[in-house]
């Protein structure tokens, strides 16, 4: 097949408009995506450093909260104004100590709530007019529960029954469940259950 002379011309003249890309244009190009990776690598890795942050914080927390905790020593005693079945309780007393490997925890009234419950009501003792804290042995008087010290702790005047905090609605008779939750400022809270006796001495040791 023949092009002639003036057909190789043509053929390669539409050859010389052809523009490639230079190495400039080339190194612009690979500039800009590492320039783009380094960003969404950048976003990447804060993000993960701050979920990594809000996670280690959490963790802190937890365990300040579990290394916190108080346990009950001895019985639960309670006192009551009268003997036999009329009798209703005075005061509620127990003892507590800390936990192996755990953490001070402050008792003052306020900083440390004591929620009451039994079938008829639901009240909360928070301050000194319903909560009385005393260090045991060799406890000091600041209120804050170290190793090897023990603290007793009471609900005072349960038989002054009220409407609003540190006092019963209806006072606590014979035979009656009631839960007290120990709840600290920081720390797990040290749950009690116990039952009244079907007849009220004095002292009522309720186990």
């Amino acid at each position: 097949m023949n092009f002639g002379k003036n057909g190789l011309k043509a053929l390669f003249s539409g050859w010389n408009n052809q523009r490639g890309i230079t190495g400039l244009e080339t190194a612009i190009v690979l500039i800009a995506f590492v320039v783009v990776s380094s960003v969404f690598a950048f976003a990447a890795l804060s993000t993960g450093m701050f979920s990594s942050d809000k996670a280690r914080e959490t963790i802190t927390a937890g365990l300040a909260q579990t290394r916190g905790s108080m346990q009950l020593k001895g019985s639960v005693i309670g006192t009551s104004n009268a003997v036999g079945v009329t009798g209703v309780m005075t005061t509620i007393d127990f003892h507590v100590t800390q936990s192996a490997g755990g953490a001070d925890i402050d008792l003052t009234p306020g900083t440390l709530i004591i929620k009451y419950s039994d079938p008829v009501q639901n009240k909360l003792f928070s301050s000194t007019a319903g909560i009385s804290v005393i260090g045991v042995g060799s406890a000091d008087a600041d209120n804050l529960l170290e190793r090897n010290e023990v603290y007793k702790i009471s609900l005072t005047g349960l038989e002054t029954v009220s409407a609003g905090d540190d006092d019963l609605t209806s006072g606590l008779g014979i035979n009656t469940t009631f839960t007290l939750e120990v709840i600290p400022i920081r720390g797990a809270v040290l749950h009690i259950e116990r039952t009244t006796p079907i007849y009220m001495d004095t002292i009522n040791f309720l186990n």
